[in-house]
């Protein structure tokens, strides 16, 4: 099962016993090693198995766990609200995890592979300006994978990603589920990182939503300026909590 799920190479499978320290679990996922001279991850591990003897999983331990629980104490709550957001703020660079929109979902996909993303901004060059960040007009993830291979329709990613988008839409309209997960993609989970926003916000934001990133926005230039993972803010604040 382990040598199945490092298939990928952009999430090692690294189980762990029930009787492992919550900071050895905590390192584990920010640094790929579990302790001072341990074995380093070969890929990065994004969540941690927790086994008992028979080797049955009990609990998948993943970064939004983390929040859950440091939300829940006066100690790491204290160190995310006094961080501000802006340290997520890469509008520099945030081009480099953005798609055109006339770019092909294949050309898509394979940004998402170069940068370990799971989801991209899609944009338009000329939009952005000399100000940085990006204007968004929709986003592109991972999990539009599986409505390609569900509606056998693997043609679509030589589509352009305006394209696609337009086809998904199509596609979800048929279906409710699919249409209201569609709905939460449109608002594209924007968290301002303006007016003394804290990493407190942001952790909140992660967890009411349940997804894996946000995209934070800059209300002094009406742009996306990065995006930020539960998994970032553990490997921001890590040294401070244990």
């Amino acid at each position: 099962v382990g040598a199945l799920a490092n298939c990928s190479g952009h999430a090692a499978y690294v189980p762990m016993s029930s009787s492992t320290p919550l900071r050895a679990i905590l390192r584990l996922i920010a640094t790929g090693r579990c302790g001072h001279g341990s074995a380093e991850a070969f890929a990065p591990v994004r969540s941690v198995p927790i086994i008992n003897k028979a080797g049955e999983v009990l609990h998948i331990f993943s970064c939004l766990d983390f929040l859950d629980l440091a939300l829940q104490f006066a100690g790491p709550t204290a160190i995310l609200k006094s961080q501000s957001a802006m340290t997520f703020d890469h509008r520099n660079t945030i081009l480099q995890v953005s798609v055109m929109n006339d770019d092909s979902v294949v050309n898509a996909l394979r940004i998402m592979d170069s940068t370990t993303s799971t989801v991209l901004p899609a944009t338009l060059r000329e939009l952005s300006g000399d100000l940085g960040g990006v204007v968004a007009s929709n986003v592109v993830s991972v999990s539009d994978l599986k409505l390609v291979i569900l509606e056998e329709r693997h043609d679509v990613l030589d589509l352009s990603v305006s394209e696609f988008v337009s086809w998904r839409q199509n596609v979800m309209s048929a279906n409710m589920d699919q249409m209201l997960r569609q709905q939460r993609l449109q608002r594209f989970n924007v968290v301002s990182v303006d007016a003394g926003d804290s990493l407190h916000t942001l952790a909140h934001r992660l967890l009411t939503s349940k997804f894996q990133r946000l995209f934070l926005s800059s209300d002094e230039i009406a742009r996306i300026v990065g995006v930020v993972s539960s998994r970032d803010i553990l490997v921001e604040v890590l040294d401070q909590i244990v």
